[in-house]
């Protein structure tokens, strides 16, 4: 088929005008543009000046009230274990029985061998009385004698056998009183020997000097215990109280007995350090230092190799929350000072130091080196770089880059937005 130039002339005008009504159409729609994200939201939070209890903190162990190694004071068989493993005794509980036979033994034999010597001691006594009237008699004799022997009724051969028989009387009484005490002295011992008997009868009874609880039997019956040293048989420890071991510095020694000196009023004594100066603890499982004690003892001089000073805190520990040796943490409180706090969550850290994240008056976020100071009731203290004007990011620190604009919302614990003063606040100046 032929199709006439006249026919598909108009066909082409219509699809012209078509794609102009097109293009016009598509022309009529604003362009697409690129929009920013809002500025991001951050938490910010003034420092709090405020008054805390300055304080060093160290490292220590735990130590025993009382520790006392139960030991067998006898050689003997061990007859009875009268204690269960792990619980509590008193001082004076009896712990274990060694055999007391051979003990009881000895003690009667003993007392047979005071009584025999008591009986030594009376005919001693009575030889002794019965040597005293022979030298009475003997010396009688001799006077009478004398004076017949001044009329010639008595030779001088007879005199002379009468002197030496009150002489021999006389002599008998040192021999009879010389018997007395050696009779006495064996008493004494007989009565030694006995006390020994009756003691070690009595530490066949094993018992426990101290209040606490006792360790497992090391010993179990009829084993031969106490030959040739004391047998270790069992173990008894004192938990309450209890002691914490540790060392502080000399320059902190000397500051808090400084600190004691002014403390002082005047015509009073210095307060002793060791016995007044409180210390906390914590364990290694909570939080902050629970547990209040005092200073117990300290050392005699400062240890010349480490420069430290061994001191010792006591503690009481009626649940036996604190066991010996346990590692610790310990502070010293020692007196009262201002410091500027901060959340932890708000110091960063990182090849250039510490830090923490402001916003100025713009709510444009800066940088401040800080130095930081000791930890009070979970909070920071910083010693330079910020001011209580200064507005602090507590949270959103990931989404507050240095130079970015950000939006600011108050910490719940204030209930308007922190405000920062006009220019450069007086901790920049200062900040390293």
């Amino acid at each position: 088929m032929i199709y006439s130039p006249a026919i598909i002339r108009p066909a082409r005008i219509t699809l012209v005008l078509g794609a102009m009504v097109l293009i016009g159409a598509i022309g009529c729609h604003p362009a697409n543009e690129y929009v920013p994200p809002p500025p991001p939201k951050v938490t910010v939070a003034h420092p709090i000046d405020k008054e805390v209890v300055d304080s060093a903190e160290y490292t220590g162990t735990t130590d025993a009230y009382e520790f006392v190694e139960i030991r067998a004071r006898v050689k003997g068989f061990l007859q009875s274990v009268m204690f269960e493993p792990g619980t509590d005794v008193a001082a004076g509980d009896q712990l274990y029985l060694i055999d007391p036979k051979p003990f009881q033994a000895a003690v009667d034999n003993a007392k047979a061998a005071v009584a025999l010597a008591k009986a030594q001691v009376a005919s001693a006594k009575a030889d002794e009385v019965q040597a005293e009237a022979k030298s009475r008699n003997a010396e009688a004799q001799y006077r009478r004698g004398y004076q017949a022997a001044q009329g010639g009724a008595v030779t001088a051969a007879e005199l002379d056998d009468m002197r030496t028989y009150r002489d021999v009387a006389v002599s008998q009484i040192d021999v009879s009183k010389a018997a007395v005490l050696s009779a006495e002295a064996t008493v004494e011992s007989a009565e030694a020997v006995l006390r020994d008997a009756e003691l070690n009868l009595g530490y066949t009874q094993v018992i426990s000097p101290i209040d606490g609880r006792v360790g497992r039997t090391l010993v179990d019956e009829g084993n031969l215990v106490g030959d040739g040293e004391p047998t270790h048989l069992t173990t008894v420890v004192c938990y309450d109280p209890i002691y914490a071991i540790f060392n502080i510095s000399e320059t902190d020694l000397l500051s808090f007995m400084q600190q004691a000196r002014e403390e002082a009023k005047p015509g009073t004594p210095v307060r002793k350090v060791t016995a007044e100066q409180v210390v906390e603890l914590g364990l290694v499982t909570e939080d902050g230092y629970p547990h209040k004690g005092h200073f117990e003892y300290a050392d005699l001089a400062i240890d010349e190799s480490t420069g430290t000073y061994l001191v010792r805190a006591q503690f009481s520990n009626p649940d036996r929350i604190i066991v010996p040796g346990a590692f610790v943490r310990v502070r010293l409180p020692f007196r009262k000072i201002k410091a500027m706090l901060i959340s932890e969550e708000a110091v960063g850290r990182d090849q250039s130091g510490t830090y923490a994240l402001t916003v100025n008056s713009k709510n444009v976020v800066e940088r401040r080196a800080i130095e930081l100071g000791d930890v009070y009731d979970g909070m920071r203290a910083v010693k330079k770089g910020l001011s209580v004007d200064d507005r602090v990011v507590v949270n959103g620190i990931q989404r507050a880059t240095p130079g970015t604009t950000v939006t600011v919302e108050p910490a719940p614990n204030q209930t308007t937005a922190p405000t920062a003063p006009a220019g450069e606040s007086a901790a920049t100046a200062a900040s390293p």
